[in-house]
């Protein structure tokens, strides 16, 4: 079972990407977790993953507002 929880950092960063698109699996999420608990590099990708998602919503979000704005909706 411990084997399961154990992942490297690309399977992790894969996976974080991964959870846009999908929900994770128990053991996948806590495996993720675990990881994120030692290794500061995948916690600042982590962090980064997060601003970038933050970013392309706020801008989705401006994009949608300005089209409303527009005449003919395009640029």
């Amino acid at each position: 079972m411990m084997s399961l929880l154990i992942r490297n950092c690309r399977k992790v960063t894969r996976l974080l990407i991964e959870r846009r698109e999908r929900r994770l699996g128990a053991v996948e999420w806590v495996a993720v977790r675990m990881h994120l608990g030692i290794c500061e590099m995948c916690n600042r990708f982590a962090g980064q993953l997060e601003l970038m998602n933050r970013a392309l919503s706020r801008w989705k979000s401006y994009r949608e507002s300005e089209d409303e704005h527009t005449p003919d909706g395009g640029p």
